[in-house]
């Protein structure tokens, strides 16, 4: 299947969603003083009415976005997000800055608190590709030189905490800690019975409450073994920073933590092969628990490892398979986030809220282009940025879109959807 004839993204089109961008990010932009912690703050927010506070992987995304087109509050988005970083590494998947303004919205999240404005949960681990786009477009190696010591710290952290298995691929011990919350994958785990949102709470609780007997101790919730997941799409993106990481450790001139990020991630990316892959699916899945059972249900997490440069043929051309078969992912606006041949499969919102069950995202639109960029399909990724760019024309920067008519749903303005403009500046 070739795609060859598309048009390439006009100077008109970046324009615009340039504009688009530096509106998003003006009109999101939360800065001020944090009494709690004593320390300012300077970050785009998600989405000023559903989500005004700092997400981890959604500022990795907005500092990407934003290092195309204002470097400074870039910087800022990810000195921001580090502020407030653990002593042990940890780096909290949300700060709640200014929560005294919003303790009604807090109130309805299903989050693990470590303190009252600091979550005890984590978010994929794409810092390492933040630090190095805002690297590339600004300071280079005196920002590195800055933020890289942080950085390293959140990265043993994993290593540390989150590797009980010794294998190299890392852990979530709930289903928000993939971004992924509401995704099929996790139904069977959960015990969910329906659409219902009041069903997945009450299986978000079941993995959670156990946690709150052992002090939220990571040790022995692992111990509990009822939700240990290598989450493909999260290891994927770890094995990527990874690499990335040690790259930027090479750019400063320290070729020791250059090699030990190195071997970090080539023993997670063979044991992602070894124990994720499934041969007779020709895709890859998540695993749970100390006996790594296979959670075989078809997502785009399983197309993620498109990303890896050294994929074998194989495993690219059978990956790609599924990829172009217009009855699981390739829709008129690809890429839905279930296999539409999935009995969980929603193109819209099912009730309660509930996401990631079937319309397309933005960030995994700019995560799988890269990965068909370096699988030698360049064609399809482009296909993939003019359908993003449509979906855009057609109902605004929104939080995900239905995969058969590109409508928009979830929030408005919704800022990592800018991530937008750095899969048009991969594809042109």
């Amino acid at each position: 299947m070739e795609f060859g004839a598309l048009e390439p993204v006009s100077w008109e089109e970046w324009e615009w969603i340039k504009g688009e961008v530096e509106r998003i990010h003006t009109v999101n932009r939360q800065r001020g003083f944090a009494e709690w912690c004593g320390l300012d703050f300077d970050f785009t927010c998600p989405s000023t009415g559903t989500y005004p506070f700092q997400w981890f992987w959604d500022s990795c995304f907005h500092a990407i976005a934003l290092s195309h087109i204002d470097i400074t509050k870039a910087e800022a988005e990810l000195f921001s997000l580090l502020k407030n970083q653990h002593p042990d590494g940890f780096i909290s998947h949300v700060t709640f800055w200014q929560r005294n303004f919003y303790e009604e919205m807090v109130s309805t999240y299903d989050i693990a608190f470590r303190t009252p404005y600091l979550s005890d949960e984590m978010q994929p681990p794409l810092l390492a590709e933040a630090v190095k786009a805002v690297a590339l477009r600004g300071r280079g190696t005196d920002f590195l030189r800055e933020i890289l010591p942080s950085v390293e710290l959140f990265y043993d952290w994993i290593d540390r905490t989150r590797n009980p298995y010794g294998d190299g691929l890392f852990r979530v011990i709930q289903p928000d800690e993939t971004g992924l919350d509401h995704s099929p994958k996790w139904d069977e785990i959960m015990g969910i019975e329906n659409k219902e949102k009041e069903s997945w709470i009450k299986g978000w609780h079941s993995i959670c409450d156990p946690y709150e007997l052992v002090s939220r101790d990571i040790e022995k919730m692992i111990a509990i073994n009822r939700f240990v997941v290598a989450d493909v799409m999260s290891n994927t993106i770890y094995i990527e920073n990874l690499s990335q990481l040690s790259g930027l450790f090479l750019e400063i001139g320290d070729q020791e933590r250059s090699l030990k990020f190195l071997s970090r991630a080539q023993m997670a990316r063979k044991s992602l092969d070894e124990l994720c892959w499934d041969e007779q699916d020709g895709l890859y899945y998540d695993i749970n628990g100390g006996e790594n059972i296979k959670i075989r249900v078809n997502t785009f997490s399983s197309l993620m490892p498109l990303l890896f440069e050294d994929l074998s043929h194989d495993k690219s051309a059978r990956i790609l398979s599924h990829l172009l078969n217009p009855e699981e992912y390739w829709a008129t606006f690809p890429v839905p986030s279930v296999a539409m041949n999935h009995p969980a499969f929603s193109p819209d919102t099912v009730v309660g809220n509930l996401v990631w069950r079937g319309p397309t995202w933005l960030s995994s639109n700019w995560y799988l282009a890269r990965g068909l960029i370096r699988q030698g399909r360049p064609d399809l990724a482009l296909n993939i940025a003019k359908r993003s760019i449509e979906m855009v024309r057609k109902s605004g920067v929104r939080e995900y879109y239905n995969p058969f008519k590109g409508r928009g749903h979830g929030a408005f303005d919704f800022s990592w959807s800018t991530i937008l403009i750095d899969l048009m500046w991969e594809v042109m």
